[in-house]
């Protein structure tokens, strides 16, 4: 059999690549803390022996996936690393296709949904408080789709956080984040912030009643609203 059967070239990664690989680990293991400020790029350079050009391609690099700051003539700083920093760059992602959009909505069917649902049961008097203003906020709003949008990121903000779960609000902050990029696109869409609000006002009609089916069907309804709205737009 020949030797060369079965045996893959060998990986050789660009070096800019290898910087940005090499500052992400320092990153993760906390050597590099969030904002903090990065050596000037000579001397960053210097520690890490490579070329300033492979230096200023990994560092764009980052920038681009949200982990670095890049101020013109003022430094280079990691960023909050927040999830609305690192998941920035998906909401590019989410435009390139309909079908991207298309499961995202699915995404939020399933996960929202059952957050409604334990919602339902675990939110607190405080937290529903904020829920009604949210939706007495809307009904003045109608005529301002902005500030309805940013009315209705928080809206399903508070549910996300009121379900005390950890694992849960971490799937729900992703979505939460990526949602906005959506409702972009489907805030404006005649029609839709006015079933928004009915949809809302539903959805808190159902958790004051404490019922938890009431409430994840209410927030299936509103999805699916949504999504029929987006769908109708080209037709």
């Amino acid at each position: 059999m020949p030797l060369t059967k079965g045996i893959a070239p060998i990986d050789r990664q660009p070096v800019a690549e290898q910087v940005a690989r090499q500052l992400l680990a320092l990153v993760q293991a906390g050597s590099l803390q969030p904002g903090q400020k990065l050596p000037p790029e000579r001397e960053l350079a210097a520690t890490l022996e490579v070329s300033r050009p492979s230096l200023r391609e990994a560092l764009r690099a980052l920038s681009l996936l949200g982990v670095l700051r890049i101020k013109q003539g003022g430094g280079v700083y990691i960023s909050s690393l927040d999830p609305e920093s690192l998941l920035a760059p998906l909401h590019f992602f989410i435009s390139l296709d309909a079908q991207n959009l298309e499961d995202l909505f699915e995404a939020r069917l399933v996960i929202e949904s059952e957050i409604a649902r334990i919602a339902a049961v675990k939110i607190s008097e405080d937290d529903l408080a904020r829920l009604k203003a949210c939706v007495d906020f809307e009904a003045h709003e109608l005529d301002d789709e902005d500030k309805f949008i940013k009315s209705d990121v928080e809206f399903h903000k508070i549910l996300n956080e009121s379900v005390d779960n950890a694992f849960l609000q971490k799937f729900a902050t992703s979505l939460h984040i990526l949602g906005k990029a959506s409702r972009e696109i489907t805030g404006h869409i005649p029609g839709v912030i006015g079933q928004s609000l009915k949809d809302h006002e539903a959805i808190v009609t159902a958790i004051e009643a404490r019922d938890g089916d009431a409430t994840a069907e209410a927030m299936k309804t509103h999805l699916l609203n949504v999504r029929k709205a987006y769908r109708g737009q080209d037709s």
